[in-house]
């Protein structure tokens, strides 16, 4: 038996149309092996009603010629009505030219003699299901180039040319998004379509491509029938003929337009808010710089008014110093007149009464010691008064330093600022601590009851 492809036959199924019932028990018996399914009738009529039934079931027919009711020849003609593919192998005891004749009208596949040769038959079948199944392939591959073919047509812009480059075809997409009817384009140039912004040379280097049989890949803006624009993504290729001629080219593009539009405006939008964010930093800096140079002019302020208080504290200890002085000296010249009334009354206390001299000391004695307790007192008045007022400027002075120390951490760049604060805010405690030892120096060396009158006991 001639080797066949199984695989190929085993796709298959058969209807075998034999009157001789020994015959084609035995025939179909063989090809069941072979075959997926096996059919038989044993007349014409029977393989005709048979086939009408299962007609998508059915992929090939053998039968005899000389049947009863319907002979092969007269079944074959009623299937050729409605099915004209069917491959048919007629098996005959006959050579007659006459079959052979109708057998060709009929599109039959082949023609075999009986007895038939089982080896002839298997050969015959495998070259069959081999066409069968590349006839399959072939209408497999026609469906999805089909399926391909719709889903471009259905999803981009197509267009297609003539030898000359002239358009002679564009699908519904094209018109819908152009403007333009079918019509009006076909003949025309491709180049018709070519947007003002677009260089020639880009339609000059697509033009010899396609004539080169290369792809052109690119952007492209073409015009619409309004005299507006769309973008596109465009890939064209050439067409060939079976002898590998160029026919033309096939332009495939993709509408960009929106997305395209949507990305400058973003962009546009970046530039902007960057631009803003830039203005808006310059001018947070020139505050910044503005708050900045606003707080060391207050600082400025507050080390002069420190400067100011430590000068006027040092005016005022300067001021007792002098005050303690003079009643020092007061102390003593009463001391002395004192000492000369003490001496004069011893000389004259015998004889003689107080002369008129020692009447008048002993008032100019009276009214200084009145002078001493009244500048005892305003100077103490005044000491607790100057006193207060010089805690007060710096308890505020202290405040202040601290409201711009707190402004001053806010910022970044401010650390020197805070240091200089920090610095100033020592200083003020350190000379307040002067002033308090300066005013226990004034106590320990000053003359203790007037001490004591001026701050008290301490």
């Amino acid at each position: 038996m001639a080797t066949v492809d199984k695989k190929l036959l085993k796709r298959l199924k058969l209807l075998y149309v034999e009157d001789d019932e020994s015959v084609r028990n035995e025939l179909s018996s063989l090809l069941s092996n072979f075959f997926e399914n096996v059919y038989t009738a044993k007349n014409g009529k029977e393989g005709l009603s048979l086939y009408t039934q299962k007609q998508n079931d059915i992929d090939v027919i053998i039968a005899d010629i000389n049947m009863p009711e319907l002979t092969g020849i007269e079944m074959l003609k009623k299937i050729r009505e409605f099915d004209k593919d069917i491959p048919v192998i007629f098996a005959t005891a006959y050579s007659d030219n006459e079959f052979l004749s109708e057998a060709i009208k009929l599109k039959v596949f082949e023609y075999i003699i009986k007895p038939i040769d089982i080896r002839n038959l298997m050969k015959i079948l495998g070259e069959l299901a081999s066409i069968l199944y590349h006839d399959f392939l072939i209408n497999q591959q026609n469906k999805e180039l089909k399926k391909y073919k719709d889903i471009i047509y259905n999803n981009n812009i197509v267009l297609r040319t003539n030898k000359n480059l002239k358009i002679s075809f564009v699908n519904d997409l094209f018109c819908e998004i152009t403007g333009f009817d079918k019509k009006e384009l076909i003949g025309k140039e491709l180049i018709t379509l070519k947007h003002v912004d677009i260089d020639t040379n880009v339609y000059e280097n697509i033009y010899n491509n396609i004539l080169n049989n290369k792809q052109w890949n690119g952007q492209l803006k073409n015009i619409t029938k309004d005299g507006s624009y769309y973008i596109s993504d465009t890939s064209i290729i050439s067409t060939l003929n079976d002898t590998g001629e160029v026919t033309g080219c096939l332009v495939i593009q993709k509408d960009e337009t929106k997305e395209i539009l949507k990305r400058r405006e973003v962009q546009n939008y970046l530039i902007k808010d960057k631009g803003e964010i830039f203005i808006k930093s310059k001018e947070s800096s020139a505050e910044l710089q503005q708050e900045i140079n606003s707080l060391k002019n207050e600082i400025e302020v507050i080390r002069k008014e420190v400067q100011f208080a430590y000068h006027e504290r040092d005016k005022f200890i300067f001021t007792v110093d002098k005050y303690t002085k003079e009643n020092k000296k007061l102390k003593k010249d009463i001391s002395l007149y004192q000492k000369d009334s003490g001496n004069s009354q011893a000389i004259n206390k015998k004889t003689v009464k107080l002369s008129k001299e020692n009447s008048d000391l002993k008032v100019e004695v009276k009214r200084l010691e009145m002078k001493i307790e009244a500048l005892i007192d305003d100077y103490k008045r005044e000491l607790n008064q100057q006193k207060i007022k010089y805690e007060i400027e710096l308890d505020d002075l202290e405040k202040e330093l601290n409201q711009s120390n707190e402004k001053l951490d806010s910022f970044d760049n401010t650390e020197a600022v805070s240091q200089k604060l920090a610095y100033w805010k020592e200083k003020a405690k350190s000379e307040a601590k002067r002033a308090e030892k300066l005013e226990r120096d004034i106590i320990q060396h000053g003359d203790k009851t007037i001490m004591a009158k001026l701050f008290g006991s301490k």
